[in-house]
């Protein structure tokens, strides 16, 4: 198993054919351990979703460590909202960390916001220029590449555990795009099929432990220290979107990006608004 990450593709140059049975080999736990000393490894060939499997056993016990459930394939993977996260078997990394709580900051929601800023920093440092969309989406070239969904358990004593979800997109067959309905991006548009096969744990674990990291920091700081990383990140700075709820759209204006608590901030022709993310999608306006 290779620790490295795969090197970046040549601009222009199309990714070679590597066969999706490439990508069907179960991920190597040991890899993964010794990647993430104190962590709670396990892998599985497919479950339903591992956001779901670890806030049924926080729920009933809150856990001593950081747990770490990835799985090779999720057949009833989700995103916000209980959107279906489709996709092919061997096709994503997808994962989830349950993260013991000591303190009750992590309730906010902005803490979506802190692992997209780590994901997506993951994403960049090797050489995949990623974007953020407020307030879970992790894009590429207005795509959407990774999602993100945080979730809070409380065991009876009363103690929490975060858990978080990852998707990230490695390749696609012209099947599952169609499923989708909308644009996607995938991971081998930047960087080698062949490496991203091999590479696949070494993956997992450097985003992992960026989420280990940014928590705790988010837990003891707040949002403040994470606003300005957001705010270079984010795809929308200066452009006009309208804000969605339950289909309907509330607003619509200037995005500015976030405030200190994680809030959308909003120029528009009523002055300027902040927005939590509640129930809210953004979306472009259309020219």
């Amino acid at each position: 198993m290779s620790a490295s990450l795969p090197p970046t593709v040549l601009a222009g140059v199309p990714p070679p054919a590597v066969a999706p049975s490439a990508f069907a080999a179960p991920l190597h736990a040991p890899t993964l351990e010794a990647a993430l000393p104190g962590v709670l490894v396990e892998t599985v060939v497919s479950t339903g979703s591992t956001n779901v499997d670890l806030l049924a056993r926080t729920r009933a016990a809150a856990p001593a460590r950081p747990i770490l459930r990835a799985a090779l394939t999720q057949t009833a993977g989700r995103g916000r909202f209980g959107r279906k996260w489709l996709t092919a078997p061997g096709s994503a990394l997808l994962f989830s960390v349950a993260l013991p709580l000591a303190q009750a900051r992590a309730r906010s929601a902005a803490v979506t916001l802190v692992c997209g800023v780590a994901v997506a920093e993951v994403l960049r440092d090797a050489g995949v220029p990623v974007q953020l969309k407020w307030p879970n989406d992790v894009l590429l070239a207005g795509r959407k590449l990774a999602g993100i969904l945080t979730e809070l358990a409380v065991d009876p004593r009363g103690a929490r555990t975060l858990v978080v979800g990852v998707g990230v997109n490695l390749w696609f067959d012209e099947a599952t795009v169609a499923a989708i309905g909308r644009p996607v991006a995938t991971l081998d548009e930047c960087l080698a099929r062949e490496h991203l096969a091999q590479s696949r744990e070494a993956w997992i674990a450097r985003l992992a432990r960026a989420m280990l990291a940014a928590v705790p920091d988010f837990v003891a700081h707040g949002f403040a220290p994470f606003q300005p990383r957001f705010n270079r990140l984010f795809a929308y700075a200066g452009q006009q979107i309208e804000l969605v709820e339950h289909g309907m759209v509330v607003a619509q204006g200037e995005a500015q990006g976030v405030d200190a608590d994680g809030h959308l901030m909003l120029a528009t022709a009523a002055g300027a608004r902040a927005f939590g993310v509640g129930e809210l999608s953004l979306r472009p306006r259309a020219a």
